[in-house]
């Protein structure tokens, strides 16, 4: 069966799918609505959905067809007028698992006549008969929860947890990942869970990996790799001649990315709605971010959350299919803290080449990110902010074009603004990420180990550990001396290079013009 092309929204009193299904016989369609399950069945098409809230079918609920454009537009009552479904533009959340639950069908009287056609669709109520899944997954946030407690009273104390736990993560306290005393088969990717990937690496034009014998490694193996080859490859002239010659890297720091501008407009939003009668044009983005390297800004953790029913980033239709196209799954993370953490890792590498490249990807874009991500090309692991970000650092200062500190500083505040308008621009970013990769005849493993893992997941992540994430990046700083270089010196020596150099000149100048007047 076929998974149709599909998007879903909403009003105050219904739900809306419409579903793209050309060159069809629409009357033959089967339509079935069961709490928050809706299925869609047409040969050879065949869509099931759980909604975050429950529909029923009532004398409003219609289905309607249109053979023109050649989609379905289906029209389901919800059974709580007024409610918000919450992220009804994330479909990879919205696709039913396998082995969730198995419904029996009974036909409704419902039907309604197509726009061009006779014919009619019958939408049928079914009454669920739930399976025990074989891992029942503690503490989520599906809708089939939400049907069993039939109240707002466990939302609210799990949405409380959310938060107690977003409050509890400390990034910065370190922890002991498991040791492979006996190294029989490595494990790396999201969450551990693959292996055998990376085999006969030697033999294709993988550029990316950084390391020796990556399915013998440990995880202790592959950071003194890392930190090796770092050391080898860190060239002192070139970061010194970066530091003196740098009018391009200039220009690629000052420039504002979409996400900056995105969320200078959610923050002008913000001011109207405070004030409806002021037309506040809210400060520039590049100047608060730039006044935290100096200034301790406090950021209320408030001002950190969004309204759910605002939603300004909008899914392209590619975006749309990208989604459509992953499995929906829920993980048993065996550390959650390594996965928020290796995120941070992957939109370094993306927001460097985003900014060094004007937003244009290029043919280098894919080397380029893989190559500054110590999770990709390294397979590392991190367990605090501090590891993370030192690594990501130093492999700017070792491997790309554009080897400068302060470009790392402007790099990592765009970390932070990605974090602070939520997962839908991290997910937008990792779909985009995901297409890059897709499309290499080499690099595309690590879409499948990696980044198809992460667009599923984030779709799930908690939105308060986002925040509190984002919190803690904007208030974060990297010290030079910290990356292992001393950067201070090589500083110091380039502006003694470069004065003694404009000073040479200067002299030259004076004994020609001496020369002249002779």
């Amino acid at each position: 069966m076929i998974t149709p092309s599909f998007s879903v929204d909403q009003d105050d009193a219904s739900v809306i799918i419409i579903i793209k299904t050309p060159y069809v016989r629409a009357q033959d369609v089967d339509l079935h609505v069961a709490g928050s399950e809706f299925r869609f069945f047409l040969r050879p098409y065949f869509l099931r959905l759980h909604l975050p809230g429950n529909v029923i079918e009532d004398d409003d609920s219609k289905a309607v067809y249109d053979p023109s454009s050649g989609q379905f537009t289906v029209r389901i009552t919800k059974e709580t007028k007024g409610e918000h479904f919450l992220d009804l533009d994330l479909l990879t959340k919205l696709l039913a698992r396998r082995g969730e639950v198995t419904t029996t069908a009974t036909p409704t009287s419902l039907g309604e006549t197509l726009i061009g056609s006779t014919s009619s669709v019958t939408m049928q109520s079914t009454e669920p008969f739930k399976k025990k899944p074989l891992i029942e997954v503690i503490g989520g946030d599906d809708s089939m929860e939400n049907e069993l407690d039939g109240s707002d009273t466990d939302q609210q104390a799990q949405e409380k947890e959310e938060l107690q736990k977003a409050i509890d993560f400390n990034w910065e306290l370190p922890q002991e990942l498991p040791s492979d005393d006996l190294v029989i088969h490595s494990v790396y990717g999201f969450n551990n869970l693959y292996s055998g990937y990376f085999t006969h690496v030697q033999e294709t034009e993988n550029e990316i990996i950084s390391i020796s014998h990556p399915e013998k490694s440990s995880v202790e193996s592959r950071r003194q790799d890392r930190c090796e080859q770092e050391e080898l490859k860190f060239d002192e002239d070139y970061y010194a001649m970066d530091y003196i010659n740098n009018e391009e890297i200039q220009e690629k720091i000052n420039y504002k990315t979409i996400w900056a501008k995105e969320l200078r407009k959610i923050q002008k939003e913000a001011k109207k709605q405070e004030d409806p009668t002021v037309d506040v044009i809210a400060p520039a983005l590049i100047q608060e971010l730039e006044s935290n390297i100096e200034k301790d800004i406090d950021i209320k953790m408030k001002s950190l959350s969004m309204d759910n029913t605002y939603t300004p980033l909008k899914f392209t239709a590619k975006e749309e299919t990208l989604m459509r196209s992953l499995p929906n799954k829920k993980y048993l993370l065996s550390n959650e803290k390594v996965v928020y953490l290796g995120l941070v890792d992957l939109l370094f590498a993306y927001s460097y080449n985003h900014r060094i490249t004007d937003g244009e990807n290029t043919v280098e874009s894919v080397w380029c990110i893989g190559k500054i991500s110590p999770t990709l090309s390294c397979l590392e692991q991190f367990t605090t902010l501090v590891e993370v970000t030192t690594a990501s650092f130093r492999r700017v200062l070792c491997h790309p074009l554009y080897r400068h500190f302060a470009l790392c500083e402007k790099t990592l505040q765009d970390v932070y603004i990605l974090f602070r308008l939520g997962k839908r621009a991290v997910l937008k970013v990792l779909l985009e990420m995901k297409d890059l990769f897709d499309h290499h005849d080499v690099y595309y493993v690590y879409s499948k180990i990696w980044i198809d893992d992460y667009c599923v997941w984030i779709q799930h992540a908690s939105d308060h550990v986002l925040r509190t994430l984002a919190h803690e990046l904007h208030h974060f700083k990297v010290e030079r001396n910290s990356l292992g270089w001393e950067l201070n010196e090589l500083e110091e020596l380039a502006k003694e290079m470069q004065n003694a150099e404009g000073n040479q000149e200067m002299q030259n100048t004076d004994e020609v013009q001496e020369m002249e007047i002779v």
